[in-house]
């Protein structure tokens, strides 16, 4: 290199002392490093590869050995550096809005506050005892902001207005007690009911109820919303779903529907974003203008869920509900879409004027072209039901499964204008009586729940069952409460859901001549409990859309001796109106002599039938 070889030895010199300088200080680390480390298995490498999962479950001990201990240590008040508590209605509310519930609190001297039953947006339901009425009753506590209590004085006048209507107590509608005020607080006192459908449908593990109970549920609430579509009253519930139908006895088929907070009248309508997104219509999807039709759709989608057990239409927001819609029922027709503010969030519009499903690159769903998931194979028609489930019970034929079918589809359809209404799905053949109906128990002898005419018990003594409203609209089915009071334990099945037993004096006849035995209706044998409900005029304001579509009438599962008094007495009633509205599809008699004469106004096809009866018939 050209450098003199003294310079040369002394660099290697000094390169010498630094490793040796390197390695002693190498040697004093190791002597500090614990044994346990130079451990094979305790090598880092080893830790994170072949005992990850011992390291991570590790690292899980020690973070919660911590939290725990933390959370026990309560550090002294220091009144210098403690933050002030914000006080809400002097100590009664919580941050939220909401009473502070105390078990055991008496109210205005009267009301004994057993437990909390239930809690919503609105508020909260308590279970509580009336010492002055001796019985147990719900306690609805609207939250004490002004927003809550201006709708709950709407639901306060539409409850006192049905009440007004229903003084018998015999159209299913929740039964409101009185009201009061306490501690800033509207309270809506309601009779105690039991658990609701969806607290039901959980108890069958989601397998659903039967055909028959199905019917015996349907007919109550096609009656409650042909009693909120009278002219006094022109009520749309908004939130029609298994939480706000409950049970008056845990052992009886009788319901009633709660919850009316988000409800409103005809013409007085309030909020365009209503109903629980599963049963909600597809008018209300499109964003146009709704009508009591908008509850006969939430209607089909319950009643299909409670035989299959699963939401019928389960969309995870409102394009995925559209869109599931669409696989069952088709694309809307072109009228409505036309019209349709919201139309273009789901749909395409073609040259040719059409309307197609919106494809999105966003959405990563695959969903099946429209009409193809068929209600046929839903409802398992032909293959003895929902999975197979059914095959061989009673009341659960292909022709049982047909009329529950056809019954749905009208429900279901797009057009609110057309859709069937309370008073015509009345009369549909899914509410007539066979031989082989009932919900295998042998105290239930009729599809109607009010044509029972045993002596009824009292249902007030049931203290283990809870009531009140199930809260306001919610998409999230995990915001489902579970009734406390309801024994999960205990399986109801259809042989102990036995029909629901009405006083004698709130029988009531569903509809005219739609029994065998319509001349029992009540144990008196008097017709005063004839409903004044279907004394109203069918073309009337909201009744002015009492057509049926022309789908194909069901096939009897054999001759009905019920069918020509059904059309006789429809006919007679009828001819009452002018005009007169058309005879449904499955009025229309059975037999040709009948359907030749159909075209005759309704009071001499009344007069001809009586005079040429049906061979079919009689």
């Amino acid at each position: 290199t050209g450098r003199p070889p003294l310079h040369y030895e002394f660099e290697v010199v000094s390169v010498s002392l630094f490793f040796f300088q390197v390695l002693s200080d190498m040697t004093i680390l190791q002597r500090r490093i614990p044994p346990s480390f130079r451990d094979p298995a305790s090598a880092p490498l080893r830790k994170l590869s072949v005992d990850l999962i011992k390291t991570y479950k590790h690292i899980n001990e020690v973070y919660y050995t911590k939290k725990k201990r933390r959370a026990q240590q309560v550090p002294p008040e220091d009144s210098s550096t403690k933050k002030e508590r914000k006080v809400y209605n002097d100590g009664y509310d919580d941050d939220n809005y909401d009473y502070i519930v105390k078990n055991g609190e008496k109210w205005l001297d009267r009301y004994e506050i057993d437990s909390l039953i239930g809690k919503g947006s609105f508020g909260q339901v308590v279970k509580a005892y009336d010492h002055h009425e001796q019985e147990w009753v719900a306690i609805k506590i609207i939250k004490n902001k002004k927003a809550f209590l201006n709708q709950a004085q709407i639901e306060l006048r539409l409850l006192e207005l049905m009440n007004k209507h229903d003084t018998e107590m015999k159209y299913y509608i929740v039964h409101l007690k009185r009201h009061f005020m306490f501690r800033n607080h509207l309270c809506l006192v309601f009779e105690l009911l039991s658990y609701n459908l969806y607290d039901l449908l959980r108890n069958t593990n989601f397998r659903g109820v039967s055909l028959n109970l199905t019917r015996k549920f349907a007919q109550q609430l096609c009656t409650a919303l042909l009693f909120l579509a009278t002219p006094e009253l022109s009520i749309i519930h908004c939130d029609l779903k298994p939480e706000n139908i409950l049970l008056c006895n845990p052992k009886r088929s009788a319901i009633k529907i709660v919850d009316f907070g988000s409800s409103c009248q005809l013409g007085q309508r309030i909020y365009q974003y209503i109903q629980s997104r599963f049963y909600r219509s597809p008018e209300v999807l499109l964003g146009m203008p709704y009508d009591l039709a908008i509850d006969m759709w939430s209607l089909g989608c319950i009643l299909v869920e409670m035989h299959t057990g699963e939401p019928l239409f389960s969309g995870s927001n409102e394009v995925d509900q559209m869109n599931k819609i669409v696989e069952v029922l088709g694309v809307p027709p072109n009228h409505m879409l036309d019209q349709a503010p919201k139309a273009r969030k789901y749909f395409d519009k073609l040259s040719d004027g059409l309307w197609t499903v919106k494809k999105n690159k966003d959405i990563k769903k695959e969903y099946k072209p429209p009409a193809t998931r068929r209600l046929h194979e839903i409802l398992g028609v032909e293959t003895g039901g929902p999975g197979g489930r059914r095959t061989g019970e009673q009341g659960h034929a292909p022709c049982d499964y047909l009329k529950f079918k056809d019954l749905i589809l009208r429900m279901l359809d797009y057009d609110p204008k057309t859709r069937i209404t309370p008073f015509y799905a009345l009369q549909h053949n899914f509410f007539k009586k066979t031989t082989d109906e009932g919900t295998n128990t042998s105290s239930s002898t009729s599809t109607s729940p009010a044509m029972d005419h045993s002596h009824s018990t009292s249902t007030t003594s049931s203290v283990s069952s809870s009531g009140g409203s199930s809260g306001s609209s919610n998409d999230n089915r995990n915001y489902r409460y579970s009734n406390r009071y309801y024994n999960s334990a205990v399986t109801h099945t259809d042989y102990e859901m036995q029909s629901p037993q009405a006083p004698s004096q709130q029988q009531l006849r569903i509809w005219p001549g739609g029994d065998s035995s319509m001349g029992q209706l009540s144990n008196s044998g008097s017709d005063s409990s004839y409903p004044q409900l279907l004394l109203h005029k069918p073309a009337a304001t909201q009744h002015s859309r009492h057509f049926l579509g022309t789908l194909s009438r069901p096939p009897d599962c054999g001759p009905s001796h019920s069918d020509f008094i059904s059309c006789l007495s429809f006919c007679f009633l009828s001819c009452l109106y002018s005009p007169p509205p058309p005879l449904p599809p499955s009025q229309h008699s059975v037999s040709a002599v009948c359907h030749q004469v159909k075209k005759v106004n309704y009071f001499s096809l009344g007069c001809y039938l009586h005079s040429q009866p049906c061979s079919d018939c009689c």
